[in-house]
C-alpha cells in the first residue's frame, strides 16, 4: 500500500488529510522522483528508529542525501521477536523509555514534515505512531485502526517470513488488535498517573 515509495509496503500518513507524519517500513530504494516528491511536500526530516546493526544491513539512501535531515534514533526492544503472543504488548511497553519519549518529542516538534520508520514499520513504528496519535487527540479506535493497517499491508511479507523461519509463530509477528489494546491501556493509565 505504499503511496510514496514504489519499494515499500507500509508507508502512509498517520493523520487523515495530512502529510505531517509519515510512517513506513525502511525505504531501501528511493528514486530521484520520489525524493523530489518528499522535498516538494516538505517531508525532509527523516527519523530512523533502527539500531546501528540494522542500519548497516539495510541502508536507507535518504541518510546520505544532504537535502534531507536524517536522524538515527534507535528504539530499543522492537527488533527482537517474542516467544509468545503474551510477549508482544509487553515488548511494546518495554520500548517506552526516556529515549523513545525524546524521539517522539523530536518528531512532534520538527519544523518540517517527518518520515519515520523501522524495518517493517509495525512494532517500533507502531508504538511511536500510537503515542503520537494519542498526543494529537486521537481515540483508541483510530490508533488501533492505524496499527492494524500494517497487518494488511505486510500480510504477504509476514507469511513469507514465517514460512522461511518455521520456528517463528505468524501470530507473534502479525499486528493484532489485542497487542495495541493492551499497550494503550497501559500507556493511558501511565499518563493519568503523571
Amino acid at each position: 500500500m505504499a503511496f510514496i515509495f514504489e519499494n515499500t509496503l507500509n508507508t502512509r500518513p498517520i493523520l487523515e488529510d495530512s502529510l505531517r507524519f509519515i510512517r513506513s517500513d525502511v525505504p531501501t530504494a528511493v528514486s530521484e522522483q520520489e525524493k523530489q516528491w518528499l522535498i516538494k511536500n516538505d517531508i525532509t526530516t527523516i527519523v530512523d528508529l533502527r539500531t546501528d546493526d540494522e542500519r548497516e544491513k539495510k541502508t536507507c539512501p535518504l541518510a546520505s542525501d544532504k537535502r534531507f535531515s536524517y536522524h538515527a534514533m534507535p528504539v530499543i526492544g522492537g527488533n527482537v521477536i517474542g516467544k509468545s503472543v503474551c510477549d508482544v504488548s509487553k515488548s511494546y511497553i518495554k520500548m517506552v523509555d526516556s529515549n523513545l519519549l525524546d524521539t517522539i518529542d523530536f518528531i512532534l516538534c520538527s519544523k518540517s514534515n517527518v518520515l519515520y520508520f523501522c524495518n517493517a514499520g509495525k512494532d517500533r513504528t507502531g508504538v511511536v505512531s500510537a503515542i503520537m496519535l494519542y498526543k494529537n487527540g486521537m481515540d483508541s479506535k483510530y490508533i488501533i485502526d492505524d496499527y492494524l493497517k500494517s497487518a494488511v499491508n505486510l500480510k504477504d511479507m509476514l507469511q513469507s517470513f514465517a514460512k522461511e523461519n518455521p520456528d517463528v509463530d505468524i501470530n507473534i509477528i502479525t499486528p493484532n488488535k489485542r497487542y495495541m489494546e493492551e499497550f494503550l491501556e497501559w500507556y493511558m493509565n501511565k499518563m493519568q498517573q503523571c
